[in-house]
């Protein structure tokens, strides 16, 4: 595949950086809300040093290189610019994602960020200290703050990959933790048509991965009434179709069952004669949970 890497002619003048993270922005005729993206990036108030690549999936747009090259060669050490033939939203950040990788090897994690939404500028130090408190999180990812089109989702709590099956929790906007592309988890470049960062998310969670939620994120997501999303919605029945026989056990009758019983098993069996409660999907199961009537009392009004 043809790479046109931009770098400034003289590159001993560019200071050395060893950037923590790395902030992915796959750009296909969004020249005109581009800069709204980079400059969200640069104003990031963080102690830990940023990297944003730009990567020009084939634009047909002559604005888009020409707002790339500007801000590369203005910013040669803050942003690397990459051009590529056209081949889709998940071939655009595989790419980015790959060439940060191999390029740095001090990133930690990697951050997706669409050419048309915007980050407020906290909004990176917010999602590094989430990824540094719970170890145990592949990716920590926003609730939606939509502008232009408004609307709000709120999906707090802890991550459910029940609920994941059932509806799109995960933006693509969201801090992904290098281990898991070392996982060899990428994006799927045969969905063209939409809800690639479903598929993503879901793939993540097949590996073992989870991911954890903030409320103070800081992503803000461009709502317009034509865009890839909506086109998405338009064909939903048949995007997922083609993930349910992708990840055909996770939608089977059997491994629905499996996951009902490990997050939300429907039944609270009461043992009198041991004065516990016994939480679980089939009275049968060898890995129901027992809690003492205390313990189920507090989970119940926490639920």
């Amino acid at each position: 595949m043809q790479q046109i890497l931009l770098r400034p002619q003289d590159a001993d003048t560019v200071p050395v950086q060893m950037p923590r993270l790395a902030v992915v922005v796959p750009i296909f005729r969004h020249s005109v809300l581009l800069a709204e993206a980079i400059e969200s990036v640069l104003a990031q108030r963080a102690d830990f040093p940023i990297q944003l690549v730009l990567v020009n999936d084939g634009c047909p747009h002559r604005e888009t290189d020409l707002v790339c090259r500007e801000y590369a060669l203005s910013y040669p050490d803050r942003i690397t610019y990459l051009r590529k033939p056209n081949g889709g939203l998940s071939d655009a950040r595989n790419h980015g994602i790959r060439h940060a990788l191999a390029t740095w090897a001090s990133v930690e994690a990697i951050y997706m960020l669409d050419a048309d939404n915007r980050l407020r500028p906290d909004a990176m130090a917010n999602a590094m200290a989430a990824l540094a408190q719970h170890p145990d999180a592949g990716w920590i990812y926003p609730n939606i703050d939509m502008f232009g089109l408004s609307w709000a989702g709120d999906y707090g709590g802890d991550y459910s990959l029940l609920i994941h099956t059932v509806m799109n929790i995960c933006e693509a906007g969201s801090l992904i933790r290098r281990e898991v592309f070392d996982a060899g988890v990428y994006f799927d470049t045969s969905f063209k048509s939409g809800f690639e960062d479903w598929d993503f998310f879901l793939t993540a969670a097949e590996a073992g991965f989870r991911g954890r939620n903030i409320d103070n994120f800081g992503f803000l997501y461009r709502k317009r009434a034509e865009s890839m999303l909506a086109d998405s919605e338009r064909d939903s029945e048949a995007i997922r179709s083609e993930m349910r026989k992708k990840h055909k056990h996770l939608f089977s009758p059997r491994g629905l069952l499996e996951l009902e019983q490990k997050e939300a098993p429907r039944y609270a069996i009461f043992l009198a004669d041991r004065h516990e409660v016994l939480l679980t999907v089939d009275p049968d199961a060898p890995d129901g949970r027992v809690l003492t009537v205390a313990e189920f009392e507090q989970q119940w009004w926490r639920t």
